[in-house]
């Protein structure tokens, strides 16, 4: 008898992806790396016969053994560029058939790269999405997601978790000519979501907004805030949990893979290792790091089927803690420090931007937004005062960075109504430049 296609076996598929999410999350950390083992050399099979991209570029690793987890260091790795060149479906391993889903990146800083996904995959990915932001929201909730909808997986991920968790969903997105940023403070106000789900900066953009407007963000009744496609110092996130008056959380991933870090009940991010093998390597050497060091994050999918990737450098700047949570999950723990190509570089030495914004926005007096880079004249740090003195400030800010960094950076105030402006027509406003703010001066 013909098995019934995945999309007429839902409730099977969801209740079987429960189970197993379940079952998982009972393991050691030892039996966890067991179960990771087995269907790490069942998936570089697979990919490699299987993937049109890896069967004929890299079939001199068909043979590769894979006795232990680290033996995925006998391959070579996927980069970005190896995506754009398998674009649009070289990557994918499965008839076209059984695609669900297809997406794309942005392209804000290259060509763009794409995704698929098959039912089976989509379904048990989103019932890991609903299991974490069950955590912080349900019945009752009145959640905004203001991220993009359009060639994105990541809003339909989050949109069907909340609705399965409970909560009541308005798919208000981000830069829509339906849902302009002025309608979406107007809905806010009049509607009163409970939960927001954007980036920070969105985040701070917005309850400006509110405030130029005469009202009090504070009766909105925000009580939960979910920020994703950002990362965030932590300066920047407790301005934000100050201002709206809410708790935090947060969910990690990528165009090329959905979710890859969820929240635990703890409020601990949690790598997704059931489904993918991590690396952290030295982003200069390719060398792995010690747990608990910073580098770049390398992803290779375990069940993936649709679009099978082996070594992916994500060109993310993470930690990795191996410290057991008290959640009990056998998943290590994420911290996020933006993208190792964000950092600014002047006269040898390296800085991380995330790092630089902690600085800049824990100086006493600083306001919501700030912007830096590298021009003739060196670090350049622009920054919003909020008091009386902004001469004042902009030497406490310089003394403080260069404490930090050993650099002597040139500070002055923002525009606000610049970085408006500039932030307005932006995709992804955290990473706010002095070029982006040039561009509307």
């Amino acid at each position: 008898m013909t098995a019934a296609p995945p999309y007429l076996r839902y409730e099977e598929i969801r209740r079987s992806a429960l189970a197993d999410l379940d079952a998982y999350e009972k393991l050691t950390r030892d039996q966890a790396a067991r179960l990771r083992l087995g269907r790490l050399r069942d998936h570089v099979a697979y990919a490699l016969s299987a993937s049109p991209y890896y069967s004929e570029r890299w079939s001199a690793h068909r043979g590769t053994v894979i006795d232990h987890l680290d033996d995925i260091r006998k391959l070579p790795f996927t980069t970005k560029r190896d995506l754009r060149e398998a674009y649009p479906f070289g990557l994918v391993a499965v008839d076209r058939r059984e695609i669900v889903r297809y997406g794309e990146s942005t392209g804000t800083t290259g060509s763009p790269t794409s995704s698929v996904i098959t039912y089976e995959d989509w379904i048990r990915g989103n019932v890991a999405v609903e299991r974490s932001v069950g955590h912080v929201f349900g019945p009752g909730d009145l959640v905004f997601v203001a991220i993009p909808y359009e060639l994105a997986f990541a809003s339909y991920d989050l949109d069907r978790a909340l609705e399965q968790a409970g909560a009541g969903v308005v798919a208000v997105g981000t830069l829509s000519r339906v849902c302009p940023f002025e309608r979406m403070v107007e809905m806010m106000w009049r509607v009163g979501p409970t939960g927001l789900v954007c980036t920070p900066s969105r985040a701070l953009r917005l309850y400006d907004m509110l405030a130029d407007s005469g009202r009090d963000p504070a009766e909105v009744g925000l009580r939960t805030f979910l920020y994703v496609g950002e990362t965030c110092s932590p300066a920047k996130l407790a301005k934000i949990a100050d201002l709206w008056g809410v708790r935090l959380s947060n969910a990690y991933g990528s165009t090329e893979t959905n979710s890859l870090g969820l929240v635990c009940a703890a409020g601990s991010l949690h790598l997704t290792e059931d489904r993918h093998l991590f690396e952290v390597l030295d982003p200069e050497t390719s060398e792995p790091v010690p747990d608990g060091t910073a580098g770049e994050l390398v992803l290779t999918t375990l069940v993936s089927r649709a679009m099978p990737l082996l070594r992916y450098r994500t060109g993310d700047y993470v930690t990795v803690s191996g410290e057991p949570c008290v959640c009990g999950s056998p998943n290590r723990v994420l911290a996020h420090h933006g993208r190792v190509g964000e950092q600014l570089v002047h006269g040898g030495r390296r800085i991380n931007k995330l790092a630089l914004e902690e600085v800049v926005l824990s100086t006493e007096g600083t306001g919501l937004y700030w912007a830096a880079g590298i021009t003739d004249d060196g670090l350049v740090v622009k920054v919003e005062t909020e008091d009386g003195d902004p001469d004042g400030l902009c030497a406490a800010v310089t003394r403080r960075v260069e404490d930090a960094f050993g650099l002597r950076p040139a500070v002055s105030p923002i525009d606000r109504a610049q970085v408006r402006r500039a932030m307005d027509r932006m995709l992804k406003p955290g990473s706010l430049s002095l070029d982006d703010l040039a561009a509307v001066s």
